[in-house]
């Protein structure tokens, strides 16, 4: 950065004296022309004066020393009377030159002519006598270019010394400008911003920095999480694994009587079952958390769907005299009918769980306000307010003792709660602890 604000300084600098020395030669030589031109133009009209009133005998060698001019004489066949700087004898026929030719013809004539190498320029004035001689009068100055050549010593000069202060003044310069955005604090950039300019830059980094830090809460929280779930799934696991394999070494050591074989025989598959639903569970847990584009959906019939329901979960209801009514109508949703299914039965099945005896359970289907809904509604034993927001956590449970005679693997309203976000649905719950739950899905 520094080095192009270096060299686009130097560029900007020599630009500007060479064009700044140009304009202002061009306009004082400009000036000085014709000033030259002027004061050629009024010793001409000097000489002739002299001239006309006293004859050629006015024109002689203290006249050429009295002036810088150079006054000649011509006749009107262009030969040489009188020249003021040179033997008359001596100098050629004038009767080609321009200025000549032009007085001869209209009576007065200027004339501006370059040397062979355009280092001197010569103005002349002419006019034609009464007596028909021509009367030059003319001066010798440096051109515009040559003027301009002799003063490239000067202007390096100036140029070496404008250099040198820019470089000392642009190098501090950019130091200054450079050292407040080397020392920003990029973890508050907006709390002492150096440069107006930068605001908008720091605004983004500003930004940025919050998202990370959430982002960087939610991998915290996120870690938390799978930690709290691993450790709840080695739990989960353990149990019914160390219930299988004590009752099957009590089995393989013949230390379980004949009669209490079947019995045994029962608890293994008991919680074989529910290590196969854990599993399943789990499976299903993590295909949600990919959120995969590969998941089918389709027109799903709710009302469809909580029938096959009703009719699954009969038997464990009947267990507890627990009536379970169907009401509504047919109503479709776009979704993946297996995730729907799954969510629809584990809200159907928590409410017979946690239901007492001679409860009832009444499901619900049909729109409202052009949206599909799923509702359950039950008379069991309520979740306390402080624990609803809760109830969703992976492996959750309310009342741990209870839970735990109720059976369930305590991952089915974590898998209602990613199905939902998989199907853009809204749970909505109420509940009282001792008067029941209220628990609804809205596609």
């Amino acid at each position: 950065m520094r080095k192009k604000i270096l060299n686009h300084t130097c560029i900007l600098v020599v630009v500007s004296v060479l064009l700044t020395f140009l304009a202002a030669g061009l306009v004082m030589y400009g000036k000085y022309n014709e000033d030259l031109k002027e004061s050629v133009r009024d010793s001409l009209k000097y000489v002739q004066d002299g001239v006309e009133k006293m004859g050629n005998s006015y024109l002689d060698d203290a006249l050429g020393k009295a002036t810088s001019a150079r006054i000649t004489l011509l006749d009107p066949k262009g030969n040489v009377l009188f020249d003021s700087l040179e033997n008359s004898a001596e100098l050629e026929n004038h009767s080609n030159r321009p200025e000549f030719i032009q007085a001869e013809k209209n009576g007065y004539a200027e004339s501006l002519r370059y040397s062979e190498t355009l280092s001197k320029q010569n103005f002349y004035c002419a006019v034609k006598l009464a007596d028909g001689d021509i009367l030059r009068v003319g001066r010798t100055t440096d051109s515009v270019f040559y003027t301009m050549l002799s003063s490239s010593v000067l202007l390096g000069g100036l140029l070496i010394l404008i250099f040198a202060v820019t470089f000392i003044l642009v190098r501090k310069q950019t130091k200054d400008l450079i050292e407040p955005i080397n020392t920003l604090n990029l973890e508050e950039p907006l709390k002492d911003v150096a440069y107006e300019e930068l605001r908008p830059l720091l605004g983004r980094v500003d930004q940025q920095n919050k998202q990370i830090a959430k982002q960087m809460e939610e991998l915290k929280e996120a870690e938390a999480v799978r930690r709290e779930f691993s450790a709840n799934v080695s739990h989960e696991l353990k149990t019914p694994l160390m219930s299988i394999s004590g009752y099957a070494e009590l089995m393989m050591n013949g230390m379980v009587p004949d009669e209490k074989v079947p019995e045994f025989s029962g608890r293994i598959y008991h919680e074989a079952s529910r290590l196969s639903a854990l599993v399943a569970d789990i499976i299903q847990l993590s295909r949600l958390d990919e959120k995969s584009s590969d998941l089918p959906f389709e027109p799903v019939d709710l009302y469809e769907l909580a029938e096959d329901i009703v009719l699954h979960l009969d038997s464990a209801a009947s267990k507890k005299n627990i009536n379970v009514s169907l009401e509504g109508n047919a109503v479709t949703v776009q979704g993946v009918r297996h995730v729907i299914y799954e969510m629809l039965y584990n809200i159907a099945d928590n409410a017979i769980r946690y239901t007492d005896q001679n409860g009832t359970v009444n499901i619900f289907t049909g729109t409202v306000n052009g949206h599909a809904f799923y509702r359950v509604e039950d008379n069991g034993i309520g979740i306390p307010e402080n624990e609803q927001k809760r109830i969703f956590e992976r492996f959750y449970r309310v009342d741990k003792s209870h839970s735990r005679a109720t059976g369930g693997t305590g991952l089915g309203l974590s898998i209602v709660k990613h199905g939902a976000i998989l199907h853009n649905a809204e749970i909505k719950l109420k509940s009282e602890p001792g008067k029941g739950t209220k628990m609804e899905l809205v596609f």
